[in-house]
């Protein structure tokens, strides 16, 4: 399942998600959601069972790409992103 987060790292939103990650989910952090890269101690980061990529487009846009650049945190550009909507039957979308 492909989750999309479109709000900050400690909204409800980003909170409820969270909670709903299963084992092998993909989620993408999209506008304010990058955010989350300033915050190398959201629980997001530490979850195992998820991977969680940064829309590079938005944090480039949000002023965090070189922050989630010099933390390791991965950035997917729009093609990837693309391709996670088309690999994933199930998509949730978090506002």
């Amino acid at each position: 399942m492909l989750h999309i987060l479109n709000k900050p790292p400690h909204s409800d939103a980003a909170v409820q998600m969270l909670n709903a990650l299963s084992n092998g989910d993909s989620v993408v952090l999209i506008e304010d959601g990058v955010q989350a890269a300033l915050y190398p101690e959201w629980q997001g980061w530490a979850a195992n069972t998820a991977s969680i990529f940064l829309l590079a487009e938005d944090a480039m846009a949000r002023g965090v790409h070189s922050v989630a650049t010099s933390h390791g945190l991965p950035l997917l550009e729009m093609d990837g992103f693309i391709r996670l909507t088309e690999q994933n039957e199930k998509i949730i979308s978090w506002y």
